[in-house]
């Protein structure tokens, strides 16, 4: 029996064999997924919002997501198929949020100060920037600069952590027939305080865009007298613009309280629209929204222009970094790489540019002719020459209608003067609490002194009122004097 029971069970491992060799292979080529955590709308997504390029148009005549031409490349120069688990965040405090719950992802795009606080608490690794050749080939020299010499943490540059995606500057959207240019130039971001403006520009509802236009308010001399030629000028800006002291923050706190009092309000996503319809007259606003408010209101015959104030602005960006995780494994890795690269590419670059309005890191020759074709002016004898070469490189010059240089053109490419007093903002550290304290300071006093003595002097009326209403005759016989009960008891006995 023990034999026959031997000779079955090699008569079953024989038959397996062929079986287990197939979910072997199986196993060896089995989908990746790459988890991608992105900010909204922040991606061409397909359909008819896409830019006209040369790739395939899906059965339905729609274009495809730039995210299905990714795996489909994938596959095509890796033999390795992926699927990319695409999701959204609002804010990058819910990007940070997500982080701490321990959600996983192989890649995400927080901005600037955001990668700067996941870098100081370890919670990202440093890329392998050897494996990022399409990037490195393709990214702006001016970029790459800014990145190898902003720190991330300590001496470390943003460099090792971060690969760049979109960037921009910040200033006014406004519109020049209700906003006189020689009082916007004069004042700078000090407009926001002008009362001949009051209820009549918005700015962000987050403490640090707030902050920085208070910064800038509060040592506009200082920043002005600057020696704007000077080569540490862009390193003075940034000094400046970066104060967390005492004296600062209590500067910021007055001025933003009394900011308060004259704009329209703080916003969100509601500002671009707000100038469309005419509702506000100037809005803060990140370049890439400046672009898009200026072509809104223009299908509606209406002008805007974009306006970076003399003394100061910030410079941001978003980028790629790649969360800690110690089972994410080399080929999750090696397709987290590729996904960079592969958005790196000039002409998927030009797509992400053209889906969501922001400037993309990324320069080439594509990204530059998607510019000219853009921006290049009709009359090609009254163009004015514009000259964006610290970004593309040595003469590229784009020939513009002059109505450009304080339009889309100067939000979306600002010039080489412009971005020199743009400062990077940083992260706030050890100082985070303060600011954050005077956030809550600005936002939660919506009444001046004198009106809350006034409203609780009037709650206090009324609930002695109720209250002498309904236990009036308890309350009055307590206030009587007491008897002395001797003396009535005497008085009985007589």
């Amino acid at each position: 029996m023990k034999a026959k029971r031997t000779a079955s069970l090699f008569l079953s491992l024989a038959l397996l064999t062929p079986a287990l060799l197939s979910l072997g292979g199986c196993a060896s080529d089995k989908e990746i997924t790459l988890r991608v955590y992105n900010w909204e709308e922040y991606i061409d997504e397909g359909g008819e919002g896409s830019y006209e390029y040369d790739y395939e148009i899906n059965e339905d005549g729609s274009a495809p997501s730039i995210l299905d031409d990714f795996e489909d490349w994938y596959e095509e120069t890796y033999k390795k198929s992926v699927r990319v688990e695409y999701s959204t965040f609002g804010t990058n405090e819910d990007l940070y949020n997500q982080l701490k719950l321990g959600d996983k992802y192989d890649l995400v795009c927080p901005s600037e100060y955001m990668i700067m606080k996941l870098a100081a608490e370890r919670m990202i690794q440093p890329l392998d920037t050897n494996k990022l050749t399409t990037y490195n080939e393709n990214v702006s020299d001016y970029i790459a600069e800014v990145f190898e010499n902003t720190y991330a943490v300590g001496e470390e540059p943003l460099s090792k952590y971060a690969a760049g995606y979109m960037w921009g500057v910040t200033g006014l959207v406004y519109n020049p027939e209700q906003v006189d240019k020689e009082t916007l130039t004069k004042d700078g971001w000090g407009i926001m305080l002008d009362s001949a403006y009051k209820n009549k520009v918005t700015t962000k509802d987050n403490v640090r865009d707030s902050y920085f236009v208070g910064l800038g308010i509060l040592y506009r001399d200082e920043l002005l007298a600057l020696d704007k030629n000077a080569d540490d000028y862009t390193k003075k800006v940034t000094e400046i613009m970066n104060r967390t002291d005492e004296k600062s923050v209590e500067g910021v706190t007055k001025i933003l309280k009394d900011m308060k009092s004259n704009i329209f309000g703080f916003e969100t996503d509601t500002g671009k629209s707000d100038m469309v319809k005419g509702t506000i007259s100037m809005n803060f606003a990140w370049s890439g929204d400046a672009v898009y408010a200026m072509d809104e209101a223009e299908k509606q015959d209406v002008s805007l222009n974009f306006f970076v104030p003399e003394e100061c602005a910030n410079l941001f960006f978003d980028g790629w970094v790649m969360p800690k995780d110690d089972k994410r494994d080399e080929d999750t890795e090696h397709a987290a790489l590729a996904f960079i690269n592969f958005m790196s590419k000039p002409e998927n670059a030009v797509r992400n540019s053209y889906y969501i309005g922001y400037t993309s890191v990324i320069a080439g020759d594509e990204m530059f002719e998607y510019a000219c074709d853009i921006y290049s002016a009709e009359d090609e004898e009254n163009a004015v020459p514009y000259d964006v070469s610290y970004f593309f490189g040595e003469d590229a010059i784009i020939y513009a209608d002059e109505e450009q240089l304080s339009r889309q053109l100067s939000a979306q490419y600002p010039l080489f003067e412009t971005v020199k007093r743009c400062a990077v903002m940083n992260y706030y550290g050890d100082e985070e609490e303060a600011i954050n304290e005077l956030w809550t300071q600005v936002k939660g006093e919506s009444l001046s002194a004198w009106a809350i003595v006034v409203i609780c002097v009037a709650v206090a009326a009324i609930i002695l009122f109720i209250v002498f209403t309904k236990f009036g005759s308890k309350i009055e016989f307590r206030l009587k004097p007491k008897k002395d009960y001797k003396l009535v008891k005497q008085e009985k006995l007589k």
